[in-house]
């Protein structure tokens, strides 16, 4: 059973929850430290205030004794409170929590915050007279009831965030399929045309940037699916075009040869003829292949058009470059920076067969002429030799063709096929001028 595939659904739904929870941990911990902080100073304020207002109750006779004037509100300020005259308790909590004892120990200690262990908080004041010390007051209060409220508030938090995080689920679920159902659809319309329609596209209309760069580049799958398809029809429809021909010629030898016996000669003849045809399909079924293969891997490019002629040149050996004494020379009359939106391998390929031709027939010079046009790049090869006949100029680019009043030369009549084919693939085309000229036009760069 293969193994199902995370949609990207659910793995953004995590990476939102996950960075919800991480930010969820720090704003409920900061709470809490924060809240922990709160507590304990306004534990320490009450404290204070309470020391305060016990001190005020406090009065000096006039033999020096400590005394403590009632109130209304006594038994509120005495709960956890002692008053010390030196060590001697002058009063007390009726129900104490913390021995005398202990609370001797943090007078003591002198004035101040002190905890007794996890279990209580007390704050020791000086009672001054007279700019004397006099006496003591030590407040107490006990911690649970701050631990308490801690950890309800800790308990609160963090049911609030486990209650955000699932609310947080269900959003980003709600969200995210929401934003994701436009491309569900897309994808869906575009699996649907790729089968059954093969012209239609996406608008320029989509609402949200990322949609409408989808939206592009299906679209231009689509149409390299649409010219794929397309140049599958018509590669078949060409190579029955033009293998019928040559076909039915080596059906028609082989019938004859069959048909009655024939003297050595002839029969040498008829299988020179059925080989002759061979090759000529041979060399259609490679021009037909080769100008589909640049039509499906055909990426837009770009070259110098007097860098791709160089390097043609190149490869064609110094005679064809016309260093050599016997050879005939090439004159390139090309404008700067000349640059075609087509790969130089490319170009040189379309070239190729018609320096060929040139260098064939030309008697003394080759001439390469490049030009800008306002919507395409021209490139004319001409050489001064005899030219195309006139009868001739309506077969030149067709596969196998050859002047049969003209001098032979061994080729199989596929370059000129070739280089139109090329050229069309590349969005350009090859055609004769008159005479000995072709020129190929490219699109600029």
């Amino acid at each position: 059973m293969p193994r199902r595939r995370p949609t990207l659904r659910g793995r953004v739904t995590v990476l939102g929850l996950g960075v919800v929870a991480a930010w969820l941990l720090v704003v409920t911990v900061a709470y809490n430290l924060v809240l922990a902080h709160r507590l304990a100073a306004d534990r320490d304020a009450t404290l204070r205030t309470k020391a305060v207002a016990v001190n005020a109750t406090i009065a000096r006779t006039p033999n020096g004794r400590l005394v403590v004037r009632e109130g209304g509100t006594d038994e509120a300020l005495d709960a956890g409170v002692w008053i010390f005259a030196g060590s001697r308790v002058l009063e007390q909590p009726a129900r104490t929590h913390v021995a005398g004892r202990i609370a001797s120990d943090f007078v003591a200690r002198g004035p101040g915050f002190y905890d007794d262990g996890d279990a209580r908080r007390l704050y020791v004041r000086s009672v001054v007279r007279d700019g004397r010390r006099v006496g003591t007051v030590v407040v107490a209060a006990e911690n649970a009831p701050y631990r308490r409220s801690r950890l309800e508030a800790l308990i609160g938090s963090a049911v609030v965030a486990v209650l955000v995080l699932f609310g947080a689920w269900f959003a980003l679920r709600l969200a995210i399929g929401r934003a994701l159902r436009p491309v569900d659809g897309m994808t869906r319309q575009a699996a649907h045309w790729s089968e059954a329609a093969l012209t239609e596209r996406f608008g320029p209309d989509q609402q949200l940037r990322e949609l409408q760069d989808l939206a592009d580049t299906l679209n231009g799958v689509l149409d390299r699916q649409t010219a794929t398809v397309r140049h599958e029809r018509r590669l078949f429809a060409e190579l029955s075009h033009e293998l019928r021909t040559p076909l039915s010629r080596i059906l028609a030898e082989t019938d004859l040869l069959l048909a009655r016996v024939h003297s050595g000669e002839q029969t040498r003849a008829a299988h020179e003829g059925i080989r002759a045809t061979a090759l000529v399909m041979d060399g259609i079924i490679e021009t037909l292949l080769s100008a589909g293969r640049a039509e499906i891997a055909r990426a837009p490019g770009r070259a110098e058009v007097r860098d791709a002629i160089e390097q043609l040149l190149a490869q064609r050996g110094p005679a064809a470059a016309g260093t050599a004494p016997a050879a005939v020379p090439v004159e390139l009359d090309l404008e700067s920076d000349l640059a075609v939106g087509v790969g130089g391998d490319v170009v040189g390929r379309i070239l190729a067969p018609l320096l060929d031709n040139a260098d064939r027939y030309a008697r003394t010079r080759i001439t390469v002429v490049g030009r800008r046009r306002p919507d395409s790049v021209t490139i004319d090869v001409s050489d001064d030799g005899p030219g195309v006949a006139d009868g001739f100029t309506g077969y030149l680019f067709e596969p196998g063709a050859q002047d049969a009043a003209g001098p032979t030369h061994g080729g199989a009549g596929l370059g000129l096929a070739l280089a139109r084919r090329l050229a069309r693939a590349a969005a350009g085309e090859v055609t004769h001028e008159g005479g000995s000229t072709f020129r190929v036009r490219l699109p600029p760069a």
